[in-house]
């Protein structure tokens, strides 16, 4: 059974515009290149380009919000708000990158105010669309280049130089488990897609294993494993509920006292007969146990984003390998305290919902949590998923009338 009426359940033409323009604003952040002076100016120009969508964005939308949407889009922009600030404030070397960065997410907020809340399944499928897209050439060229496409002998940090499509193999499993979460729930909203979406549950897990990514290929496992067994799981949220107890009670005991696992029997088995990494997550131990130290001498507001070569120096890593030691790491619990509130409230408009596809990614954003134990991804991905998830509400409430025009956009 599908979330569409009969007159909505057509066959949707591809618009190559609506894909191209996706384009722009997704494939910068995913894409990994070397750096090079013809790069650097490529990254300039999309830059401009995605600063003139924001200007038509902007402009399309009027002074407009929907007022159910406030306090979400408020959370976002306070967040990034701050990381900028404070980075202003404390890094020697400030660039713009930043700025650059919540303009992009941003730009997906507009997308969303302007036309999700009008034809959300439009929009998704598009972007599904991409997303497949991407798999299908990432898989290609692995098959052809299995040891990388170019090595970047600039990266300071440990771990291999070999780089992806998507950069190392970690990113990889990030961008397909957001593949598997957005056309998984068109698949779901439409009951078209099938096909494909199973090709690409085939295409993300085996080159996730064959790049020797356990943790990725642990989550990718998760996720499509709750797809294909949707219907028999009556009440995800229950189990939603003990992860989270489990996830505190780890971050706790665990990575923020940088414990080995030799005293914890179930998981120390888990963790290197499942996951196939030592006692130690692969030494990430000892970043934690840096990063700890670094948050304890400044834990309300952090350092600000930094380098590689600052976390090198300071973490003796390229970053502290968890998603939340390094938001105290930047943002110290400021920045924590709003991505919790984010959370929080992406959680309860899930639940909210009481369907398919709001529970399909409420698991998909817990997998994403877990694998972020061990790993800090892309910050624009998460984002990216973020806004998703909390825009399926207009599945449920498609006829949502924005505020007064004379509102100010926050």
């Amino acid at each position: 059974m599908t979330l569409y009426t009969e007159t909505e359940n057509r066959k949707e033409p591809v618009s190559l515009r609506l894909v191209g323009l996706y384009a722009f604003l997704i494939c910068p952040f995913i894409i990994a290149y070397p750096k090079t002076d013809l790069s650097y100016w490529v990254t300039r120009l999309l830059q401009v380009i995605c600063v003139v969508i924001w200007c038509v964005l902007q402009h399309n939308n009027g002074l407009r919000f929907i007022r159910e949407n406030r306090f979400f889009r408020i959370t976002i922009h306070a967040w990034w708000i701050f990381l900028i600030v404070n980075t202003f404030y404390q890094v020697p070397t400030f660039q713009l990158t930043q700025i650059y960065y919540w303009i992009a997410i941003w730009n997906f907020m507009l997308m969303a105010e302007l036309y999700w809340s009008r034809d959300f399944i439009r929009h998704l499928y598009h972007i599904g669309i991409l997303f497949s897209i991407l798999i299908y050439l990432n898989t290609f060229l692995y098959i052809l280049f299995p040891h990388g496409l170019w090595f970047d002998t600039e990266w300071i940090g440990y771990g291999e130089k070999n780089r992806y499509l998507f950069g190392n193999y970690n990113q990889t499993g990030l961008i397909g488990l957001v593949c598997l979460l957005t056309w998984g729930t068109y698949t779901v909203l439409s009951g078209r897609g099938y096909l494909n979406m199973y090709c690409l549950i085939i295409n993300v897990l085996a080159v996730v294993v064959a790049m020797g990514s356990k943790t990725s290929s642990v989550g990718i496992l998760l996720v499509a494993g709750f797809y294909m067994m949707r219907r028999f799981i009556k009440h995800p949220f229950r189990w939603i509920f003990s992860f989270a107890l489990f996830y505190i009670l780890f971050f706790v005991l665990i990575v923020w006292q940088g414990k080995d696992l030799q005293d914890w029997p179930l998981l120390s088995d888990f963790v290197v007969n499942v996951l196939h990494k030592d006692t130690s997550f692969s030494s990430r131990i000892y970043l934690w146990m840096n990063s700890v130290k670094l948050i304890i001498e400044s834990p309300i507001i952090g350092y600000g984003a930094r380098n590689i070569d600052w976390m090198v120096e300071n973490v003796h890593g390229s970053g502290p390998h968890n998603l939340w030691l390094m938001m105290l790491l930047e943002g110290g619990i400021v920045s924590l305290t709003l991505l919790i509130v984010l959370l929080t409230i992406i959680f309860r408009t899930l639940r909210k919902q009481r369907n398919t596809p709001a529970n399909f990614f409420a698991v998909g954003i817990a997998t994403l949590l877990l694998m972020s134990l061990f790993e800090a991804y892309n910050a624009i991905a998460i984002f990216f998923i973020v806004i998703i998830a909390y825009y399926l509400r207009c599945i449920n409430n498609p006829q949502q009338e924005p505020a007064d025009k004379t509102t100010n956009e926050q």
